[in-house]
């Protein structure tokens, strides 16, 4: 739980072959980065701010073939 705001803090991902939207609830904070080494670095960096108790990172199936 997030202390500042006594909230459960969640964090959808939804993946793109070029980029991963990224959406944190409750707080309504939604960003996309490159789905490449240097936005996953980005993304980790600015989700780890809010401490979420869970991450949820859509299905990949459809990036395999």
């Amino acid at each position: 739980m997030n202390t500042k705001t006594n909230q459960n803090i969640n964090v959808g991902v939804d993946t793109g072959k070029f980029q991963l939207d990224i959406y944190i609830r409750p707080l309504d904070i939604y960003f996309t980065v490159t789905n490449d080494e240097k936005g996953i670095k980005e993304a980790i960096k600015t989700i780890k701010k809010y401490k979420p108790e869970r991450i949820v990172i859509e299905d990949l199936k459809c990036l395999s073939s």
